[in-house]
């Protein structure tokens, strides 16, 4: 009986030291494979942290992305200028009366089918007879306007800049008004903002390749703080001496600079006597965005007037 007992004891004790040792054999494989994990995710982590993180697209990509998305093919017409390529979007004729080609320039950094103005003139002017082509412009440069700490300096650096982005401008631009040579018709151009400024000088510089008539939408020049007066008074005067039609329209609540320059420009248009020029300014609720139909009125009464 003894040692029955004796045995079911060494058969207990065995069973328990043998549970024992498993548990601790579990335990260490278990706190192996969290070190293991925990490296693991450590090596993880500093390869994510040392990935390089890819930059930005820029706004004018994104534009033109958006434009190859979301028109129809037959609407979105590259355009080639010079070593850079550009992408028009072209709304033809509806109506039966045939009046021409109106270019529609947006401001730097906004798209071709930017709200503000220029998407409800292109899908508006076809239906009275025009046909459309909006460009999708290149980005503001990023080094402008300058921050030298001189105003020489500044003065310098900013007109090379700008030299160097007109010169792309023209280029873009002359290639469109050959392309719009493929329809009947008068050529106008409407321009925003600095681009509608630039195209003075653009076109006073080279007179060969000239639109029948220009549109201004709040059209004004950027520059450093110190220049501003300067560069928009060279503005004023070069409109001043042009020979083709302008109409100059801006809003009542504006950018500040257009504000403060608009009754520079009337008074030495005035003052040169400059016949085929027109200063508006529309009654507008929201900063920078024109009234659709009150834009399309001063449009068509202005060319009217001047006998289209």
């Amino acid at each position: 009986m003894q040692a029955q007992l004796k045995l079911i004891l060494t058969i207990i004790l065995f069973t328990c030291t043998s549970f024992t040792v498993l548990a601790q054999e579990d335990k260490q494989d278990e706190v192996k494979t969290k070190g293991e994990n925990k490296k693991e995710s450590s090596k993880e982590s500093q390869e994510k942290s040392n990935a390089t993180i890819p930059s930005p697209v820029s706004i004018e990509k994104q534009h033109k992305a958006d434009l190859s998305h979301y028109f129809p093919t037959n609407r979105v017409a590259p355009i080639l200028a010079g070593p850079d390529d550009y992408l028009t979007l072209v709304n033809e004729n509806t109506s039966v009366n045939n009046k021409g080609v109106a270019i529609l320039l947006p401001d730097w950094q906004q798209g071709a089918v930017n709200p503000k103005a220029l998407n409800f003139l292109r899908t508006a002017l076809p239906k009275q007879g025009w046909t459309t082509i909006s460009i999708q412009p290149a980005n503001k440069p990023s080094n402008f306007p300058s921050t030298a700490l001189t105003v020489s300096e500044q003065q310098q650096a900013n007109k090379k800049i700008i030299d160097e982005y007109k010169t792309k401008l023209s280029a873009l631009i002359n290639a469109v008004l050959t392309k719009s040579k493929d329809y009947p018709g008068i050529v106008i151009i409407i321009a925003q903002g600095n681009h509608g400024a630039m195209l003075v000088d653009i076109f006073e510089q080279q007179s060969s390749a000239t639109p029948n008539a220009l549109i201004l939408l709040s059209s004004y020049l950027l520059n450093s703080n110190e220049l501003i007066d300067e560069t928009n008074t060279d503005f004023a005067k070069t409109l001043a001496y042009s020979e083709y039609p302008i109409l100059d329209l801006y809003l009542k609540y504006d950018n500040p600079i257009v504000l403060d320059k608009a009754a520079q420009r009337l008074a030495m248009a005035k003052q040169e006597l400059k016949v085929y020029y027109r200063q508006r300014q529309i009654n507008n609720n929201a900063t920078g965005y024109y009234p659709e139909q009150e834009l399309l009125i001063q449009i068509n009464s202005w060319l009217k007037s001047i006998g289209w």
